[in-house]
Order: structure tokens, then C-alpha cells, then sequence
């Protein structure tokens, strides 16, 4: 191992899985040219701009990409069993519907849980402009959240209401002594909350 060579990521936004050809980036010190830069976000087929500002650092634009994030999903974010997985580049034309993505065509897992830590955490950037170089670099590139099923809302989603259930049929057993009525209604329950999951999944299956 002694003369094995280990090439380290260039900057952070490459290690989080926006693999753009700048290799270099200052942390610190930058000054755009620009007052607004227009990035164009895609989910799925749908797209917004976000107005990025020349003040900000990083922590500022990963806050705003989270909201970017959550205006496109609109109100089917209280529904969603999806969240963001990760970012790619892409084209900056809608022409083709969905965006045409620029890069490898497969980001590796722990780059897209960097991308997911630093939007959750978004000060582990303040003062640095490594995210707003490369995000800004080229006016005919922008940006496509990525999204995968979050297993925990799927797991929520299916106990909780099972586990309410079973326990609305057994206190209603223990307080009127009928338990056969007690779990009747409590299958009820279930099935016509299976209905529900079921017309939820739809939703999150269907692309918007």
C-alpha cells in the first residue's frame, strides 16, 4: 500500500455527485460577475428557476435548493413516499420534456448522501462558493433532483395505522366486553385505510 496512489476529490460539489470539469475551486474570495444567475431546476418534467444571488456562499444556496425542491413538489409533498436521492446536471432545455442529463449516468450511493447531508446541513458550507462556482459556471446547464422511496414514511405509512387499529380493538374488547364487534370494526378500519395506501402509492407511481 505503501506507493498506491489515492486521487482525492477535487472539490465537494464532485465528491457530491456534480461531476462538471472544474477542477479547482478557491474557497473563499469569489467575486461574479453577475447580480442574478437564473438556475434552472427540473423534477421530473416540471421546472422552476431559482434566482441566485451573488451575496450568497453555499449555506445560503443549499437552503434554497431545499425550498426549490419542496415549491415543485407542491402540495403532494404531505403524500409523497419520495424525497430527494440526489443532483444531477442536465441541459438547460425543457424542449425535450424531461432534461437531458450530463455526466455519468449512475452517481455512486455515498456521493448522493454527501449531496443529502450537506442540504440538511447546510452551515457545514457557510463562507465557502464551491456549490456556487460550479452551479453557476454555465448558463446552459441546470440541475434535476433525483428522488428514491424513503423507506421510513413507507414504513410509517403501513405500522402506525395496523398498530392503531389493533389497539382501537382491544380497548373497544375491554370496554364493552363484545369482541367480536370490537374487531370487526377494527378490520374495517384496516381495509379501508388499505384502500387509502393503495391510492396514495398511485400517486407517488404516477410522474408529475
Amino acid at each position: 500500500m505503501r506507493n498506491v496512489y489515492i486521487r482525492a476529490y477535487p472539490n465537494i460539489p464532485f465528491a457530491a455527485g456534480l461531476a462538471l470539469g472544474i477542477q479547482s475551486l478557491p474557497r473563499s474570495g469569489w467575486q461574479p460577475v453577475w447580480q442574478v444567475f437564473p438556475l434552472k431546476a427540473f423534477r421530473g418534467s416540471n421546472y422552476t428557476f431559482l434566482k441566485i444571488e451573488s451575496h450568497w456562499d453555499d449555506a445560503d444556496l443549499l437552503r434554497e435548493l431545499s425550498r426549490t425542491y419542496d415549491r415543485l413538489r407542491t402540495w403532494r409533498k404531505w403524500f409523497s413516499l419520495r424525497n430527494v436521492s440526489g443532483m444531477t446536471m442536465v441541459l438547460a432545455d425543457h424542449s425535450f420534456v424531461y432534461p437531458q442529463r450530463v455526466g455519468p449516468a449512475r452517481v455512486s450511493p455515498a456521493k448522493n448522501m454527501r449531496l443529502r447531508y450537506l442540504l440538511q446541513n447546510p452551515l457545514a458550507m457557510r463562507h465557502r462558493y464551491e456549490f456556487m462556482q460550479v452551479l453557476t459556471s454555465r448558463t446552459d446547464l441546470g440541475i434535476e433532483f433525483v428522488e428514491r422511496f424513503q423507506l421510513e414514511r413507507i414504513a410509517c405509512a403501513i405500522l402506525l395505522p395496523v398498530i392503531f387499529s389493533t389497539l382501537f380493538g382491544v380497548l373497544w374488547a375491554v370496554f364493552t366486553g363484545d369482541v367480536s364487534s370490537a374487531f370487526t370494526v377494527s378490520g374495517y378500519m384496516t381495509s379501508a385505510y388499505s384502500v387509502c395506501l393503495v391510492l396514495v402509492g398511485v400517486i407517488n407511481l404516477v410522474e408529475y
